[in-house]
């Protein structure tokens, strides 16, 4: 009997087109090492040829897995970088959904995450706070790493020092002569403002010198960052806040403070140094071009993709956790108080 002219090639069919068995078309189609080059373009050719599509339910029924990775983000809309972690994930042939959630619907979304069979997830919440066996128990076994840096929990994560950030940033400007520093941060519920201002204030009091002002805002999206560092320096001005330099929780807070500060008539740098983190692709091209820690957030999310990978393919995978450091990249934006 004739094969309908709409019914889909499957696996079989291509087996029994191209010559081989069945599960050398698996190995082919899951990338498989053990498969003779000749023997995959061969195969690949015919799957071309017939116009075989993969049925991913099928295989997900069979398996209960769906060759794919969650990225998680929670709390924040500037994840913009994250998404880039999906060409580290797709080179290894598995596809990437990506969603976002606050802390309320969490359990909810590593639920949806179950449901859909992933692979594995990577994570990014920078206010999530939470003991291990309770992150694990929600993932319902999935394995999961961290893009954060959280230094009490002992599951697999990536992330960059900011104690060493700030240090860069702090002592830079103190170097420079600058004796009154503020502050213009996020939320200290964050892990890394939070980090950011224990160790400004730390730093500045075990020299003697007094920590300036500090104002803390919301920079969860772009347009928010800029608002908090424009405000933040209204503020600072209107209490009548003595400071030479300001310490910018990131480069588009900063953008925002340096508008604050060309409003109300003072230069950057001849009145006020400032210096930040990030170093985003603004940073050089800002009036003055910015000082800023450079954190290179391809090689985060390189390593986090990888270590997830690690995790999902060897079953005695062994949890670890790695600090990368930054560089201070040094520009026009900070010198010395005039």
């Amino acid at each position: 009997m004739p094969k309908p002219k709409n019914k889909r090639p499957t696996i079989r069919d291509v087996a029994r087109e191209a010559g081989v068995s069945y599960g050398t078309v698996s190995r082919v189609l899951n990338n498989h090492p053990e498969v003779a080059p000749d023997t995959r373009s061969h195969v690949q050719r015919v799957m071309e040829k017939m116009e075989y599509q993969r049925n991913l339910g099928a295989q997900m029924l069979t398996t209960h897995q769906s060759n794919s990775i969650e990225i998680i983000v929670m709390d924040v809309q500037f994840g913009i970088v994250l998404p880039r972690m999906g060409q580290f994930i797709n080179a290894a042939g598995y596809s990437t959904l990506y969603s976002e959630c606050t802390q309320e619907n969490f359990a909810d979304t590593l639920n949806t995450a179950a449901a859909r069979l992933v692979d594995g997830i990577l994570l990014y919440a920078p206010k999530l706070q939470i003991p291990d066996d309770e992150l694990l128990s929600m993932c319902h076994g999935i394995p999961i790493v961290r893009r954060d840096y959280v230094l009490e929990s002992k599951l697999t994560w990536v992330g960059y020092s900011q104690e060493h950030a700030t240090r860069l940033v702090v002592q830079h400007l103190v170097d420079l002569g600058h004796r009154r520093i503020a502050e213009i941060t996020g939320s200290l519920d964050f892990i890394n403002p939070r980090l950011r201002h224990d160790t400004w204030r730390n730093l500045l009091t075990s020299q003697n010198l007094e920590p300036g002002p500090s104002y803390a805002g919301n920079y969860s999206t772009f347009a928010d960052a800029m608002k908090t560092g424009y405000e933040g320096v209204c503020e600072f001005l209107k209490r009548g806040e003595a400071f030479t330099a300001i310490m910018t929780v990131n480069d588009h807070v900063a953008m925002g403070a340096l508008y604050a500060l060309h409003e109300h008539g003072l230069c950057v740098p001849d009145d006020v140094s400032i210096a930040s983190f990030d170093d985003d692709a603004i940073a050089s091209y800002l009036i003055p071009p910015l000082t800023t820690v450079s954190f290179d957030f391809d090689i985060q999310n390189k390593l986090a993709s990888q270590f997830l990978l690690e995790q999902i393919n060897e079953p005695d995978y062994k949890h670890h956790q790695h600090v990368l450091i930054p560089d201070l990249v040094i520009r026009q934006s900070a010198q010395p108080p005039g």
